[in-house]
Parts: C-alpha cells; structure tokens; sequence
C-alpha cells in the first residue's frame, strides 16, 4: 500500500511551535487572536514574519510522539511511504525542502519519497498512487476522498472542534491500528 502523510501538525507539532513564535512577533499572548492572524493571507507583516522565522520554528518544532516508530514499521512491512506538503509553494529565505530533508534526517524518519509544493494534493495523490492520504485538513481530506482515496484525518488544533465524516485518529499509534486493521 502507498501511503500519503502531511508532516505540517500531523508528524510535526508545527502549530504549537508557530504560535509560540508568532506571540512573541506580533506582542499578543492571546492564542485565538494570534491563530487569526496566522490564518490570513500571507502578504505584509505575515510574510514578513514567515520570512524571519519560518526556517526557525520548522527546525525546532517538536517531532510527534512515536512517528519514527510507526513509519518504520509501515515500510518495514511493504508500505510505500511519500509525504506530501504544501511547504515550498510560498518563497521565503529560508530553503523550506532543504530544512525538511535536514529536520527528518536529523530524527532518523525515512521515507520513501517528498513532495513539496503541494497546495493541490489531490494532484499528488493521484500522481503517486496514494492508496490513503493521512492530513490534518479536513478541506484537503475532503477532495482526496472526492477521487476515491481513502482519506485519515489526524487531530490537530485546527480540526479538534470541527465535526467530520471523516476516520480520525488522536496519535500516531492509532494511526498504526488503523492502518493495520483495514489492511488485515
């Protein structure tokens, strides 16, 4: 089986790390406000936070608790593992494929394939045979499911309140029962 993962809040803890950043930048400590800020369009005083930090925040983001584990095992047992990422579509100074080729180095995370720039993953999936496609977006879910790929969404700050049709897990060892159990 080919595997599709998102790494941005669905391996990495990159929502946490981006709010911290962002805090200190824009001198709010409410979270919601800040969440709305960082939600927006990137142009202005966005991007120029991004362009600052970006690099930063991707490089010292926590890795998600037991993602090396589960990865492994899935490759270890014949699954074909490709991340796929919107990271790289928006230009900043910072050589964004570069720090995530270093970052998952650093972890010991192999994969089998990377694609970045990916705003349409739906493309992607397609492209590369993803027979499921596990992402924190429920927008992106939805139109992977749309081409008949069977879709697993990962709980993250932006999707935990919001109600799905969509199989969701809270960690990666769900994820491992989960895919080891459709594939039984």
């Amino acid at each position: 089986m080919t595997i599709g993962i998102d790494i941005d809040d669905t391996m990495t803890c990159s929502s946490e790390a981006m709010l911290e950043y962002a805090k200190k930048y824009f001198k709010i400590n409410d979270d919601n406000i800040v969440r709305e800020i960082l939600n927006g369009e990137i142009k202005g005083e966005l991007f120029k936070f991004y362009n600052i930090h970006l690099g930063k925040i991707l490089t010292n983001c926590l890795l998600k608790k037991d993602v090396k584990k589960v990865i492994d095992k899935l490759r270890k047992t014949g699954n074909k593992v490709i991340i796929i990422t919107a990271r790289g579509y928006t230009k900043f100074k910072d050589d964004i494929p570069k720090i995530t080729k270093e970052y998952l180095k650093k972890h010991n995370i192999e994969v089998d394939k990377i694609v970045f720039n990916k705003l349409d993953k739906v493309k992607a999936c397609l492209d590369n045979n993803i027979d499921i496609m596990i992402d924190d977006s429920i927008n992106v879910l939805d139109k992977v499911k749309e081409n008949n790929i069977k879709v697993l969404l990962f709980t993250s700050i932006s999707n935990e309140n919001k109600n799905t049709d969509i199989d969701r897990v809270d960690n990666w060892l769900e994820l491992e029962k989960y895919i080891f159990a459709k594939n039984t």
